[in-house]
């Protein structure tokens, strides 16, 4: 644990930093954050002290002082400017809508989306989309949730600056929302995409991911798997907060159901367990009501007319605030969502058809270059996807081929012309052959000091060798290795083609989705969007 006085001394990197890496240790991070705020306040920087506010409002298990903390963050963000704000607009979103307050989660997420878009903030405007998504997947929305998932999960996927935990997260989301859409391998895929990051890097969601997909294995009729996942992620819940114990619910809820045929007794403490949590939080949750449906089965045949009363006033309550929800709720997307794009739409359209008349040459000129730059353009990209399958074709048929080395002759004779013994050349290139073989160019921090050290020659010699046998620079010559190896990959492991194109960049040791897509073109003259689709039309 760190000391006051040390804290005091450091960055707001390092502390920012030092916190995300110990996020899910409550004690530690809470210090770690005031300490950043101590240090906004006294250099009176408003922006950080908006974000250690708001921050540090995740940690309040206070319904008002969570609400103070978020406030208070707007209150510095707001008064440098507002895009400075978006992120605790969308927190105060979240906010209202873990405790079911959907018109004003919607007015706030809402809000995050405007502007994002006036700030071209991409990545939030993602995330405005996702938020929305769960609006809609709340009120039964489903299909319309998962389109509004996708935009969002493309969009920030887009992004090359976007952070591991945002698409981990976007993850999670994207396979909860195909589960409500009952696309239940695609829910999977999802969650085996990220699962093992979670388990390292980011912990205090594990628990949403073992139960999203603890439901999803029961569902798939896996009930064992099932049984395990939900276990495991309801031990995990923090009960304290609003929205994860929503989750840990859900999991009581479908242990109840996997329960039903075997052990009756155990299914009913599951689904009392559910109410009494139910009556503590003052919430509910649409997606349990069943529950209450088996207890009232059970009373009947008990004869237990409190119990049946008891069952009755809640499934009353439980219709009355769903459908106020999803009523209310509903007329707030189409108004403020869904509509004003339509009516922007019909201006547009009316606008044209006022102007036709008096613009009708310039139109019609207009029309003339726009198709004639539309055929040029189908032509260009008609040759080009030629000339991309001409490549790909031709890439699947070569891989796995061994090239061929130099004749003896020409070794002897570059080696004279390059000055450097005949011998050290062939130690030199056999040592490459071991170092491709044994992938060592998967090392991410490999550089040419580094690999001549490890063949026991040096930089000079090492780039004039690698320069003259493999016809490339150092840069080059391991982008190819790397490019090569992703390829094969890609051809031997369907499974790949469904991650994400940063997530495949990674793989091959690459650390951005730019320097994957410039080294993967210039290699094989195709970018790694249009060979993986090629690759999933094989399948």
């Amino acid at each position: 644990m760190y000391g006051q006085d040390t804290l005091n001394e450091k960055t707001y990197s390092y502390l920012y930093n030092e916190y995300k890496k110990h996020i899910a240790d409550t004690a530690h991070s809470k210090l770690l954050l005031n300490a950043f705020l101590r240090k906004a306040i006294k250099e009176d920087h408003k922006i950080n002290k908006a974000v250690a506010l708001n921050e540090l409002s995740y940690y309040e298990d206070n319904k008002e002082d969570k609400l103070q903390f978020i406030r208070a963050s707007l209150s510095e963000s707001n008064s440098v400017d507002s895009l400075s704000s978006i992120p605790t607009y969308n927190h105060l979103g979240l906010y209202y809508k873990n405790y079911y307050d959907y018109e004003n989660a919607l007015e706030q997420f809402l809000r995050v989306l405007r502007l994002a878009k006036k700030g071209n903030d991409k990545i939030y405007e993602g995330i405005a989309l996702k938020n929305i998504a769960k609006i809609k997947t709340e009120i039964g929305d489903y299909k319309e949730a998962l389109l509004l998932y996708k935009r969002g999960f493309d969009l920030e996927n887009k992004q090359d600056d976007i952070s591991e935990e945002t698409l981990v997260l976007a993850s999670i989301g994207l396979a909860e929302s195909y589960r409500y859409n009952k696309k239940y391998d695609s829910a999977s895929y999802y969650y085996h995409s990220v699962i093992e990051l979670v388990k390292k890097e980011y912990p205090y969601v594990l628990s949403i991911a073992k139960i999203n997909e603890g439901i999803n294995a029961y569902y798939k009729k896996d009930f064992k798997q099932a049984k395990l996942l939900l276990e495991e992620g309801a031990s995990l819940v923090n009960l304290n907060s609003v929205y994860y114990l929503k989750y840990y619910i859900l999991a009581q809820f479908y242990l109840g159901k996997i329960n039903e045929s075997l052990d009756k007794d155990l299914s009913i403490s599951y689904y009392q367990k559910i109410d009494s949590l139910l009556i503590k939080a003052n919430i509910v949750i649409p997606e349990v009501r069943e529950a209450y449906e088996f207890l009232k089965v059970n009373y009947e045949e008990s004869n237990n007319y409190s119990g049946q009363l008891y069952v009755i006033n809640n499934l009353l309550k439980f219709d009355s605030i769903t459908s106020v929800r999803k009523i209310d709720t509903s007329y707030k997307l189409n108004s403020e969502f869904d509509t004003p794009e339509l009516l922007r739409n019909k201006e547009l359209l009316i606008e044209k058809l006022e102007n036709k008349n008096d613009t009708l040459n310039l139109n019609f000129i207009f029309l003339l270059i726009t198709t004639i730059i539309i055929i040029v353009v189908v032509i260009i990209q008609f040759r080009r996807h030629r000339l991309y399958k001409q490549r790909f074709e031709k890439l699947v048929n070569e891989l796995g081929r061994t090239p061929e080395k130099l004749p003896k002759i020409e070794l002897e004779k570059t080696s004279q012309d390059l000055h450097i013994d005949l011998e050290i050349v062939s130690s030199i290139l056999n040592k490459l052959e071991v170092f491709e073989s044994k992938k060592g160019f998967l090392k991410r921090t490999i550089t040419i000091t580094s690999l001549a050290k490890k063949l026991s020659t040096n930089t000079k010699y090492l780039s004039k060798i690698i320069n003259t046998y493999k016809k490339k620079s150092f840069i080059q010559y391991i982008n190819d290795l790397r490019v090569e190896y992703i390829l094969h990959e890609l051809k031997v492991n369907p499974m790949l083609h469904h991650y994400t194109i940063l997530s495949i960049a990674k793989e091959a040791s690459f650390n951005s989705i730019g320097s994957f897509t410039v080294a993967f073109k210039k290699k094989t003259g195709i970018t790694p969007s249009y060979y993986i689709k090629s690759l999933k039309k094989k399948e």
